[in-house]
């Protein structure tokens, strides 16, 4: 008996010394753990971990009755040696182990020194079997072997790139290589690019080196001056040299790629000089809304380039406005250049103006002048288009951006759908497939996310559709003449004619509002008057009918948005 219980000490201490840990386990559990995973499962051990290039990772193996190890690693990787510690990282070349791509310690780091797909793996070798990660071990003579493999995707760093092209990029002026990083701090090796004032370069970031985000434009003299636009139009009118940074951004992913960037100077000199062409007016002035209930004073017109100087030119202007037998020049209080905008000129009358006025404005002085030196031509009797107030409020969904889970309020806030036939039965508004032929839609809209579509087979099954916006009274409008617009979208082969319309409470009530579509695959808007005595508390009404469609057959798709009640302001 003794001699048998010897021989068991001795078995006993030749056997549990070969433990990784020297000691004897009656237990055998498989667990590796890295920060690089915040919880690992078989979920998460499946996925890619983000990684920088020149980084470092690390995974331990805290297994339990684990008679060895060996860890292997890709290419573009080297262990670091075992007295890394995660506060040598500012050198983590002196740290590379001369180990190869293998090690067996129970805790490993490992530098990536190459972008791509990477992998570590794990072999384990336990006496008994285990399972982990969705894996079992399998028998290799008198062990149990386990095989687990971490994933990575190695991240490049970020290196920017970026072309310089005219103002509808036909022609490159320009190119920032990943070869390259100019320093902004002498710009003796840089390319002249030489502008006149006004003139439009388009700027395109071409970065893909490092799977950026994101990137910022900084434009140094230009407008705008800051842009996060892939593709962006910089105008550049002020007279000078200027230079043009990229930063292009990566975001921080998981809980081991960090956030990151880079900054380039393009190494270009974007020289403005004086413009050859005439400086003057673009198009009409406009009417700007200047907060009164009714009429305005303030009016703008825009120049083809940024203004200098505009003072003492009150006198050099004439303001005409014509509304039936009035008709007077209207003095000009104040001329300034607008604040955010200095391509514009704003007037301010010493008397308001009505959106029902003709309006006209002259000039014809030599006192206005651009940033390069040149003077502003005369103009005689250009429009200025009138200002008009929207009094239909957000309350009132008139861009159908509210939805309800309703097909009989075609799934918007606040509208009811009626159908015609008979019975008003919701089948008749229905398509073949399904769809209902009145419809809330995010496919296209004109003023926020969302427009009401209009898609059926005509002449319709039910003779008619009536949709009533119930939430007019929301917006309280006051009593007085107003007009409604709201915006078409007319689908290529589609012909529908036009809609009959109700303004509950307006006068006349009913208008049958033609489209006359002037071009289809783009919004258009259509408009109808009406005049109320009290404040509006009835539905607006739209009825598409086959009356008011006759020959019109086929599928019919279009879509309406931005519904609108402005204010029509007669001169006192």
């Amino acid at each position: 008996m003794k001699k048998y219980s010897i021989l068991l000490l001795i078995l006993l201490a030749v056997f549990g010394c070969d433990r990784d840990d020297g000691n004897f386990n009656p237990f055998s559990k498989a667990q590796l753990f890295t920060s690089a995973i915040g919880q690992l499962d078989e979920t998460t051990i499946a996925l890619e971990i983000p990684i920088a290039v020149n980084d470092f990772s690390s995974i331990s193996d805290v297994s339990q009755g684990i008679n060895s190890r060996r860890w292997t690693i890709d290419t573009g990787m080297a262990i670091l040696k075992p007295t890394f510690k995660p506060e040598d990282s500012l050198n983590l070349s002196a740290f590379i182990s001369g180990s190869g791509r293998s090690s067996s310690e129970s805790k490993i780091f490992f530098l990536f020194q190459e972008p791509g797909l990477k992998e570590v793996k794990v072999k384990q070798l336990f006496d008994k079997q285990v399972n982990y990660l969705g894996q079992t071990a399998v028998q290799e003579g008198a062990n149990w072997a386990l095989e687990t493999t971490f994933k990575y995707e190695v991240f490049e760093d970020i290196n920017a790139e970026a072309r310089i092209s005219n103002e509808d990029g036909s022609q490159q002026l320009g190119v920032l290589t990943a070869a390259q990083n100019p320093d902004s701090s002498d710009t003796s090796g840089f390319q002249t690019i030489t502008i006149e004032a006004g003139s439009i370069l388009t700027f395109t970031d071409l970065t893909t080196i490092g799977n950026p985000d994101s990137r910022i434009w900084n434009f140094n003299g230009g407008s705008p001056e800051d842009s996060t636009e892939e593709n962006v139009q910089v105008s550049y009118n002020r007279l000078g040299e200027f230079l043009v940074d990229l930063t292009a951004t990566r975001d921080a992913r998981g809980l081991t790629l960090r956030a990151a960037e880079q900054t380039k100077t393009l190494p270009y000199i974007i020289k403005v000089i004086p413009s050859t062409q005439p400086y003057v007016i673009s198009g009409n002035g406009n009417a700007v809304d200047d907060g009164e209930a009714i009429g305005t004073n303030i009016i703008q017109f825009r120049v083809n380039g940024e203004l200098a100087d505009v003072s003492g030119s009150e006198a050099d202007f004439t303001v005409n406005a014509v509304n039936g037998i009035f008709n007077s020049d209207i003095t000009v209080n104040t001329v300034a250049i607008n604040t955010t905008d200095a391509t514009l000129v704003v007037l301010t009358l010493s008397e308001l103006i009505y959106n029902t006025d003709t309006v006209t404005i002259s000039y014809a002085g030599t006192t206005i002048t651009s940033v390069d030196m040149r003077t502003l031509n005369t103009f005689t009797s250009v429009p200025v288009d009138p200002f008009f107030r929207n009094v239909l409020q957000p309350a009132s969904n008139p861009s159908f951006e509210n939805a309800v889970n309703n097909d009989r309020n075609v799934n918007t806030l606040g509208y009811n759908l009626f159908v015609g036939g008979g019975g008003n039965d919701l089948a008749n508004a229905t398509n073949s497939d399904g769809t209902l032929q009145l419809n809330r839609s995010t496919e296209r809209s004109s003023n926020g996310d969302a427009s009401l579509k209009f898609d059926a087979d005509m002449p319709l099954v039910a003779g008619f559709l009536s949709l009533s916006n119930t939430l007019i009274p929301n917006s309280a409008i006051a009593a007085g003449d107003h007009k409604l617009t709201f915006d078409i979208y007319m689908e290529p082969g589609s012909q529908f004619n036009g809609i009959f319309n109700r303004v509950i409470g307006g006068d006349p009530v009913n208008e049958t509002i033609l489209f006359n579509t002037p071009v289809t695959g783009e919004w258009f808007t259509v408009e109808r008057s009406f005049t109320n005595d009290a404040t509006l508390n009835g539905n607006i009404i739209f009825n598409f009918r086959n009356n008011d469609n006759v020959g019109i057959t086929g599928r019919q798709t279009f879509f309406i948005d931005n519904l609108k009640v402005l204010v029509v302001e007669n001169r006192p």
